[in-house]
């Protein structure tokens, strides 16, 4: 389990829409504001928070960390010191900080919204018996 007290729901094979929303750039910016990491720890502590992806899209998880710092939020360097093929470290910047903060307040109104929704779910589906 992540340092991080929350845990998602991976999104189901069923998803009734084109493809599940994404919320990449948060979780990234989530960890990274707790402390620095490579892209591959990254990716591990999405998976301990249920947001899985292929092998295949790993590719899409590195170019979203490349574009985060070329926007700077994020700053990196090259770990070579520990043994094996060096690493880019990435740390979250004060600008990426401030993009975490109105990333929480957007997801805080999805909850809402959410929570809004599945109330007026259950009123239809209690109605129904």
């Amino acid at each position: 389990m992540s340092d991080v007290d929350v845990k998602i729901k991976g999104w189901c094979k069923n998803y009734p829409g084109d493809r599940p929303p994404r919320f990449l750039r948060a979780f990234l910016l989530l960890f990274l504001a707790k402390e620095e990491a490579h892209g591959y720890e990254l990716i591990e502590k999405l998976k301990e928070m249920g947001v899985k992806y292929e092998t295949y899209e790993f590719g899409y998880v590195y170019k979203t960390l490349r574009n985060m710092e070329k926007e700077g939020l994020l700053s990196s360097r090259w770990n070579v010191k520990e043994k094996g093929a060096a690493k880019r470290i990435y740390r979250i910047t004060d600008k990426g900080r401030r993009n975490l903060d109105e990333w929480a307040k957007v997801l805080m109104n999805i909850k809402d919204s959410i929570e809004s929704f599945l109330k007026a779910y259950q009123k239809i589906k209690e109605e129904e018996k």
